[in-house]
C-alpha cells in the first residue's frame, strides 16, 4: 500500500490499444506497462496524437474538443481505435467519415453516454491553466465530466456515492408524510437511480427550451404563459443535479485544496459558488457541500430574475450558472494569481478528479500527460509525477528521453543510442513510488510508435 491506501501492485488499467487511420499515426498495436509509459520524440511526431487516441478510446471524443472528421488521417478511409483493460473489457470505435460506431465487448452501443466511462482517464495538459483563469463554463464542464467518470459506465460499476438509495429513502419519507409537497416528491422520484449524465442531459434540455421562450418573450416584449410552466421544469430537473453535485463535489474540493497546498507551499480556498445562494459553499465534516436547494427557493430565484433573463435571453440561475472559485485571502486566483499559482491549481483539480474516481470504487485511472512538467521547476515536477504515480497508470509524452541514473540521456531522440537501465531512469526521475514498477519507453517519429528495448 502507498500512503493513500491504494495498492502498488494493482493491475493495468489500459492493457493495450490498436490504431488504424488515426491522424498521422501508422497502424500499430501497443501493449502498455502497468506503471509508467514514456513517449518521446520530436515535436509534431505524433506523441500528443497517441494520448488523444487513448482518450478517444476511453470516452468517445477528443480532449481537443474537435470533430471526428479531424481525427481521420489524410488519405484514410476509416478510423479504428480498439483496446482492452486489465479485466479483459474491450472497446472499439470505428468512424468512416460519416458514421461512428461504438462497441463494448463486440456489442454495438447506441449512445455515447452508454459507452462513456468504461475506462477512466485523467488528462494533464499545459492548457489546464484555463481551468483556473478561464470562463466559468470551463470549470462547469470539468466538474460534470469528473462526476460522470467517477460514476462509471452505464452498467453501474460504481454509483454516485449511494445517491440512488438516498433519494429512494427520501421518496419513502415523502409518502409517509402528508406535509411533503408534490413538487418535492416528483423531484426525488425523478432523480432516483438515474445516472449523472442522464440528469444533466434532461436539465440542459429544459434550460434550452426555457431559453428559447425567453428569447421569444424578448422579441414580443410580453411574458409568455409557458414561461412559468418551463420554470417548473427547470427546477424539477435541476434539483437532482444539485443533489448529485453537493454529495460528490465536497471531496473533490477538499482534495484539490490539499494538493495545491502541497505543491505551492501555501493554501488556497476551493469553493462551490451557487447561483441560487449567496457566497461560496465549502465541504463540511461529512464531506458534503450543504443541503440541496429547496424546490420553492429555486423556483423563487427563477421568478425574481425573469425580467433580466428575458432581456438577456437566457436563464440566470441554476446548476448551469454555478462555478468553482479558487481564492487566496480575498483574491481570486483567476484574476490575481500568478501564472505559476494558476498552473498548480489546475494540476490540483486534475489530481482531485483522480481521487474522486478512486474514492467512488472505480478502477485506477489512466493519466495522460503532455509536457506538463516542462513548465514546472524540478522539485515540483518530481512532486506532480510522484502524485500521479501513486494514483494510477501514466502515459507521459515529452520531447526528450528520460535521463538515466548516471545523468546520461538521449538529446537527439535516437532510438539506437545508449540503451539504458529503464528502471534506474524512472527512479531517477520519480523517486519512491515507482520503485516496484518497471516502465516502458516508446519512441514516436513521423507517426511510427516503437517500443525501446
Amino acid at each position: 500500500m502507498n500512503e493513500l491506501g491504494f495498492p502498488l501492485d494493482w493491475g493495468v488499467a489500459l492493457a493495450s490499444i490498436s490504431l488504424r487511420g488515426f491522424r498521422n499515426l501508422e497502424p500499430t498495436i501497443i501493449a502498455f506497462d502497468s506503471g509508467v509509459n514514456y513517449l518521446f520524440g520530436p515535436n509534431g511526431a505524433g506523441k500528443t496524437n497517441l494520448l488523444e487516441a487513448i482518450h478517444y478510446l476511453a470516452v468517445g471524443r477528443s480532449f481537443r474538443r474537435c470533430p471526428d472528421t479531424e481525427l481521420l488521417g489524410f488519405g484514410r478511409n476509416v478510423l479504428v481505435v480498439a483496446g482492452t483493460d486489465d479485466s479483459g473489457e474491450r472497446a472499439e470505435i470505428r468512424f468512416d467519415g460519416r458514421e461512428k460506431r461504438l462497441l463494448r465487448n463486440d456489442i454495438p452501443v447506441e449512445k455515447l453516454s452508454e459507452y462513456f466511462g468504461w475506462l477512466p482517464v485523467v488528462v494533464l495538459l499545459l492548457e489546464d491553466i484555463e481551468l483556473v483563469r478561464g470562463a466559468p463554463g470551463v470549470r462547469r464542464n470539468f466538474l460534470d465530466v469528473a462526476m460522470a467518470k467517477a460514476e462509471g459506465d452505464a452498467g453501474g460499476r460504481a454509483k454516485l456515492g449511494g445517491r440512488g438509495e438516498k433519494l429512494e429513502a427520501r421518496v419513502a419519507e415523502a409518502d409517509r408524510s402528508e406535509a411533503k409537497s408534490q413538487e418535492s416528491k416528483a423531484k426525488s422520484e425523478d432523480g432516483a437511480g438515474r445516472s449523472y449524465i442522464a440528469l444533466t442531459s434532461e436539465y440542459r434540455r429544459a434550460v434550452s427550451q426555457y431559453n428559447r421562450l425567453l428569447e421569444r418573450s424578448a422579441v414580443s416584449r410580453e411574458p409568455l404563459a409557458e414561461l412559468a410552466a418551463w420554470e417548473e421544469e427547470v427546477v424539477r430537473t435541476g434539483v437532482p443535479v444539485y443533489e448529485a453535485r453537493l454529495t460528490m463535489l465536497g471531496g473533490l474540493l477538499d482534495s484539490a485544496a490539499a494538493h495545491y497546498e502541497r505543491l505551492a507551499g501555501h493554501d488556497a480556498e476551493f469553493a462551490y459558488w451557487s447561483s441560487i445562494r449567496a457566497g461560496g459553499m465549502q465541504p463540511g465534516q461529512d464531506g458534503k457541500l450543504g443541503s440541496v436547494p429547496d424546490y420553492e427557493v429555486f423556483k423563487k430565484r427563477l421568478t425574481e430574475t425573469r425580467g433580466r433573463a428575458m432581456a438577456l435571453g437566457h436563464a440566470l440561475v441554476g446548476p448551469h450558472r454555478d462555478d468553482i472559485r479558487i481564492t487566496r485571502g480575498d483574491r481570486e486566483l483567476r484574476k490575481f494569481g500568478s501564472v505559476g499559482e494558476q498552473r498548480l491549481a489546475g494540476i490540483a483539480l486534475r489530481l482531485a478528479e483522480a481521487d474522486m474516481i478512486l474514492s467512488a470504487g472505480r478502477q485506477r485511472p489512466v493519466f495522460l500527460l503532455d509536457e506538463v512538467a516542462s513548465e514546472l521547476d524540478e522539485q515540483r515536477s518530481r512532486m506532480v509525477l510522484e502524485m500521479v504515480a501513486e494514483r494510477g497508470q501514466m502515459v507521459y509524452a515529452a520531447a526528450r528521453r528520460m535521463q538515466d541514473s548516471r545523468g546520461r540521456g538521449c538529446q537527439d531522440s535516437s532510438v539506437g543510442d545508449s540503451v539504458r537501465d529503464r528502471s534506474a531512469s524512472l527512479d531517477s526521475l520519480i523517486p519512491g513510488p515507482l520503485d516496484s514498477f518497471v516502465g516502458k519507453e516508446f519512441h514516436v517519429e513521423a507517426g511510427k510508435v516503437s517500443e525501446v528495448s
